[in-house]
């Protein structure tokens, strides 16, 4: 009976999402819902008691799913460390397609407390994940470890919180999956070319240079 209950559940959750995503909150009805559904209103009732309720345990379903899949990529041996960082990279980028949606711009004016909850939860998780992240590919001697990891940390999850949001990317000729790219590459990568980069550190100071030498060996 259990086992069923929440098949009709989540077979609630993925008609709302498909209405919600395409229409936006306010326009879709709990009437609309249940139609789609083929059940009763009352039904409907029986397990979101409004639909405030159901699109708050909608999205917090779907930020564990990503969180859970995000995390199942890490826990892949098979991979390696940048196997994984692009695993992750393309997994985000084809998430992002959903913030083109009417959903999330209507859900910040319509429910303005949901819209909070749920994005400060994402942030934190964010920057936790950004944080192991660091971590790991400093320990695997992927990423530097003459910085502020903390000022790296803020500057890619500030970097996509700005860009990856629907408003954003409304103005931009670009799709989620190339931002996110181009963050990926800025962070990590660096914008100096070659030839620039060599200019640049030609330009530092003497003991600046001997002190990234010295760290260059270390690594």
């Amino acid at each position: 009976m259990m086992l069923e209950e929440n098949e009709i559940k989540e077979r609630i959750l993925a008609s709302a999402e498909e209405m919600f995503l395409k229409h936006g909150f306010a326009k879709v009805t709990m009437d609309e819902i249940a139609s789609s559904l083929g059940m009763s209103k009352k039904t409907l009732y029986k397990f979101f008691s409004g639909k405030e309720n159901l699109v708050k345990e909608l999205i917090i379903n779907r930020q564990c799913e990503s969180e859970n899949y995000i995390n199942g990529i890490w826990m892949n041996a098979e991979l390696d460390f940048v196997g994984k960082l692009k695993k992750m990279m393309d997994y985000l980028g084809a998430q992002s397609s959903k913030l083109r949606s009417p959903l999330f711009d209507d859900l910040r004016k319509s429910m303005p407390e949901v819209w909070m909850e749920t994005h400060v939860l994402k942030k934190i998780k964010s920057f936790q994940k950004a944080a192991d992240v660091l971590k790991l590919g400093i320990q695997d001697k992927i990423f530097r470890n003459d910085m502020g990891m903390d000022i790296v940390m803020l500057m890619f999850t500030s970097a996509v919180e700005s860009l990856m949001n629907p408003e954003t990317l409304s103005q931009i000729p670009y799709t989620g999956s190339q931002v996110i790219e181009t963050i990926f590459k800025v962070i990590f990568e660096g914008i100096l070319t070659e030839e620039g980069r060599a200019k640049y550190v030609s330009y530092q100071p003497e003991e600046k240079k001997l002190e990234e030498k010295i760290s260059n060996e270390k690594l």
